[in-house]
């Protein structure tokens, strides 16, 4: 960035025999949004990257993707958990397709965060990664939560070879959502 502002400021303060000479003033370079909240001004980020990135994530976070993907909300979303998302085909198009698997795994890295869904689709497993902050991505549901007994690991990878294991109540869950999908449909 300072490069960028020493280079600037000797193009603007070398004369020119094509225009005036401009006298060299201090130049503001922002390149971000200014805060919508005080409370994310007064909380000091280490570095210029954490702070965009803070930024980055309020603006995206219009439904409260944040808190329901958060480590500490015991109601958010776990690996293990059931989930259906809707997603947009294009951001032209308002045709919408929807996925529903397992949650095999969530990688939380600020504006890069996204989770790993994992269905068997006419006996082949299908998995699908969604980035959780894409304006692609329409609502996300949790349809089942895990229980503790049932699954104890972070990430969820070892489904791979044991498919019977969480996929079996999916195929109640999908005819269920398309049930209430159809009865939403006739009530209107």
């Amino acid at each position: 960035m300072n490069a960028l502002k020493t280079a600037t400021a000797r193009l603007v303060a070398r004369p020119s025999i094509f225009r005036a000479p401009i006298v060299a003033t201090k130049l503001n370079f922002s390149t971000c949004t200014p805060a919508r909240n005080t409370a994310a001004l007064n909380a000091k980020p280490k570095n210029v990257m954490e702070f965009v990135d803070s930024q980055l994530i309020s603006q995206a976070n219009a439904d409260g993707r944040q808190e329901l993907f958060a480590r500490k909300n015991p109601q958010g979303v776990k690996p293990g958990s059931i989930l259906l998302v809707e997603t947009l085909n294009s951001t032209a198009d308002k045709s919408t397709s929807t996925f529903m698997g397992v949650c095999i795994a969530i990688r939380r890295k600020g504006i890069d965060s996204s989770f790993t869904l994992r269905n068997i689709v006419m006996r082949v497993g299908v998995e699908q990664r969604f980035s959780l902050y894409s304006p692609l991505v329409k609502s996300i549901r949790i349809l089942q939560k895990p229980t503790d007994l049932k699954f104890r690991r972070a990430k969820l990878f070892y489904l791979r070879d044991q498919p019977g294991k969480a996929f079996q109540p999916l195929q109640g869950l999908w005819k269920q959502e398309q049930l209430d999908k159809a009865a939403a449909v006739a009530k209107k």
